[in-house]
């Protein structure tokens, strides 16, 4: 078999199994998916093998992918966004997933799209979707990352619109900043928009009575000292009642990306935030994006069912407070990282 990779190995769950993970663990994410194919054209029929199949394809392919596709306030607001500003534009999709932003590109009217996805699994299926789409001579899939995208042999000189949806739930976590002033530096006309435009990471005091507590005493032990390995923040979704504002919220962070000069990749801020009365145990934190006036799309407490993002929780001393009492709280981002605590 091609690639070293025998008859043998194909038909053995286990072989086939150890194999691929030892192609994932080297980085050798095309190769894998060469040996799922493969593997599944030499045992047509095999459910055991059907399943190493989808093990080696899923691994560390993270779940939210399905959560954020099925996220229709989302959707609308990006297709919004993309029918009145991309037609006619020379259109780079950064970190395409399932091509959905790709193609609702090409469907607006895109002079050319590009779009790039870092894991080539992903990649291979973009372009079956995009080709079951019929827009397979429209889009054209680059198994790279965007930082890898040279202007002229990728891009035929540069674009002049990117469109991009590497957002995590602190906003930044997947490497945002860093990829979006790549690509004004390195891919972009000197005219070159961005969708989304501009985002915030907005806060507010909240009260959560379900906070997990420090780690103690357990089995009569004192394991307290292992705190320290748990991160303090914690994630809830933004419908769970159980999450109760306890102020306005602000904005701790603001970023453009269309204006000509890229946000900082670290900074601190601070807000004062006044409390509407009672419990406070955390500051709430969540993001918003702004894709044109009045075409936004955000994920604080309180939204409604099929909103994808999770709202992040961190924790200060619970406390019950008076209306109008003020709590400063202070904030910093470096590149990936968000935290924010009390004053």
């Amino acid at each position: 078999m091609g690639n070293g990779t025998n008859s043998t190995i194909l038909g053995d769950p286990a072989r086939l199994l150890a194999h691929g993970n030892e192609l994932l663990a080297q980085g050798s994410k095309a190769m894998a998916l060469q040996l799922v194919e493969r593997a599944r054209a030499a045992n047509q029929g095999d459910a055991l093998i059907e399943q190493v199949c989808r093990i080696i394809e899923t691994h560390r392919v993270p779940r939210f992918h399905a959560s954020m596709l099925e996220d229709a306030q989302r959707n609308r607001a990006y297709r919004s966004a993309i029918e009145a500003l991309v037609p006619g534009r020379r259109v780079l999709d950064i970190g395409t997933g399932s091509g959905l932003l790709a193609m609702m590109a090409a469907r607006a009217g895109a002079a050319s799209v590009i779009a790039c996805e870092q894991d080539p699994r992903l990649a291979a299926t973009a372009r079956k979707i995009i080709a079951l789409n019929g827009l397979s001579d429209r889009i054209t899939v680059i198994d790279r990352p965007s930082f890898q995208l040279d202007r002229q042999r990728d891009l035929g000189g540069g674009v002049d619109c990117v469109v991009s949806e590497i957002f995590s739930d602190n906003l930044l976590s997947e490497g945002v900043l860093t990829a979006l002033a790549h690509a004004r530096a390195e891919l972009v006309t000197n005219d070159a928009i961005f969708i989304p435009e501009e985002a915030s990471i907005e806060i507010a005091l909240a009260s959560l009575p379900a906070i997990h507590p420090p780690l103690g005493s357990v089995e009569g032990f004192d394991l307290s000292p292992f705190a320290r390995h748990f991160a303090p923040v914690q994630t809830i979704r933004s419908n769970n009642p159980k999450l109760e504002l306890r102020s306005e919220a602000a904005s701790a962070f603001e970023f453009r990306w269309t204006a000509h000069e890229d946000p900082p990749l670290s900074a601190k801020s601070q807000v004062e935030l006044t409390s509407t009365g009672g419990e406070v145990s955390a500051i709430a934190q969540w993001f918003a994006l702004k894709f044109l006036p009045g075409v936004t799309y955000a994920n604080p407490p309180g939204s409604a069912a099929g909103i994808s993002w999770l709202n992040r929780v961190t924790p200060i001393a619970r406390r019950e407070t008076e209306a109008g009492e003020a709590i400063t709280v202070k904030n910093w981002y470096s590149d990936e990282h968000v935290v924010h605590w009390e004053e």
